[in-house]
């Protein structure tokens, strides 16, 4: 998954070990593969990256989109899914634009978090709206402002994971959280032994409220809202919430 804002493409400059570090994620995988089935036609993940989710949509047979700003995560997603009928289009999905309408339209990896302002919420939203059939799903997760930790924090351990060529690459960061815009601004710091590397990202809190008083705006009737990937229903202090809805309108 690739942000929008210049400097959050930092993180998406090398496909294959950012596989390495984020893959595995079965769990949430099978969600958004469950929720393609239950809405038969084609599916499109905006800001797919490397293909995480999408392929393993398309290997169980369905026909799915992935739209990315990032032409390093896009290349290594059509290495990946060489042999499968999947479609992969460089694009910005605040003015993403196609003939195709889609049963079903998806965010993961938080990337509803990448929209930094309240004109690049409603871009979105307008974009996804546009593109659904008339009652289809749109489903996303983002982080729950009143179920994470929001402090300042100086470097901190976050764990490590194995690179392309065997290294163990520790991974630390830093965060700051501006209030007055909802925005944490994350420094994640990776030290490859022989080298440490440094990217920056931030991304916009929402509080549930609120958000669902701009799907609603715009055109959505939430079904469903949930805490994790085993579809516990979400509560205010949940670390998570995982929106599912419907297209209301033509």
């Amino acid at each position: 998954m690739a942000l929008i804002e210049h400097s959050n493409l930092e993180e998406y400059e090398d496909p294959v070990n950012y596989d390495l570090e984020f893959d595995g994620e079965m769990d949430k995988y099978q969600f958004y593969l469950e929720l393609a089935k239950s809405s038969p036609g084609e599916v499109l993940e905006l800001a797919c990256g490397t293909g995480l989710t999408t392929i393993p949509i398309s290997k169980a047979g369905i026909t799915i989109t992935g739209v990315d700003i990032s032409s390093a995560m896009l290349a290594y997603a059509r290495l990946k899914a060489e042999g499968l009928t999947v479609t992969f289009m460089e694009g910005d999905a605040r003015t993403f634009e196609s003939d195709k309408r889609f049963s079903m339209i998806y965010l993961t990896g938080n990337a509803f978090q990448a929209f930094l302002s309240n004109q690049d919420q409603i871009d979105l939203l307008t974009t996804v709206h546009k593109h659904l059939h008339p009652g289809g799903i749109f489903a996303f997760e983002t982080r729950n402002p009143n179920g994470t930790d929001l402090s300042d924090q100086e470097e901190t351990e976050w764990g490590s994971f194995i690179d392309k060529d065997g290294n163990n690459v520790k991974v630390s960061g830093t965060q700051c959280y501006d209030a007055s815009q909802h925005i944490m601004h994350w420094v994640t710091m990776r030290d490859w032994g022989y080298k440490r590397t440094t990217s920056r990202i931030a991304c916009r809190f929402t509080d549930s409220d609120t958000l669902n008083s701009l799907l609603t705006r715009h055109g959505f009737r939430i079904e469903h809202q949930y805490a994790d990937w085993d579809k516990t229903p979400f509560s205010a202090l949940s670390s998570s919430i995982i929106s599912v809805c419907r297209k209301t309108d033509g």
